[in-house]
């Protein structure tokens, strides 16, 4: 199996570096303007399946990039971002203001804690380890398109090559990137990580156009 990973586009959340977690944040005007250029990128990529998470950032994400592919969207819930509680909106520097235990406590092990009403790294590791599972059982031989979340896609790496979920900072995922993992016999391979290029193109068309 062929795995496309999509990172949503932008939101105003992310501009401002609050952590969204689960909360249904739109995407910003940037956003949808990326969301275009790398749906225009991936146009040329054999796709058999599309999923999204449920979430209107990624669900957006994965229309747009599936019209080009005359596929439906299935959306599946383990693919949202980590929930992260009550933390949700807020800024690092909100949360150390408001909660400066809490916030002590989940950074001391991410992996294994998490903010009040949250989910661990531990427990999105296990999400993307079961949703991975079910599509490498289903479509094995097709090329499968994830539209999610970066936390999501860090967890999904680390399983993927047997990492320990900590390790997962290790990879950026910048929004609309793509990165592609490879499934067969043995050990998986990673064919693209990060992949901007679309985003690169639309900065110089915008300059171009000034």
């Amino acid at each position: 199996m062929r795995l496309l990973l999509v990172r949503h586009g932008i939101t105003e959340h992310n501009l401002n570096g609050q952590y969204t977690g689960q909360t249904d944040a739109p995407l910003s005007e940037l956003g949808k303007r990326q969301i275009r250029a790398v749906g225009t990128y991936l146009a040329r990529e054999k796709v058999d399946v599309i999923f999204s998470s449920d979430l209107q950032r990624a669900r957006d994400t994965a229309r747009e990039i599936a019209q080009h592919h005359h596929l439906p969207v299935l959306e599946d819930p383990d693919l949202r971002e980590i929930s992260m509680g009550t933390w949700e909106g807020l800024t690092p520097e909100q949360i150390r203001a408001r909660d400066l235990e809490g916030w002590k406590y989940v950074r001391s092990d991410p992996t294994l804690h998490a903010p009040l009403g949250g989910e661990s790294f531990a427990q999105l590791h296990e999400r993307a380890a079961r949703a991975l599972k079910r599509c490498r059982e289903q479509y094995a031989g097709q090329t499968v398109l994830w539209a999610t979340h970066g936390g999501f896609i860090g967890a999904t790496v680390c399983h993927a090559l047997q990492l320990d979920p900590s390790y997962r900072h290790c990879f950026r995922h910048e929004n609309t990137s793509i990165t592609e993992i490879r499934f067969g016999e043995g050990l998986p391979s990673i064919e693209r990580l990060n992949d901007t290029a679309h985003l690169r193109a639309m900065v110089e068309e915008a300059i171009v156009a000034s």
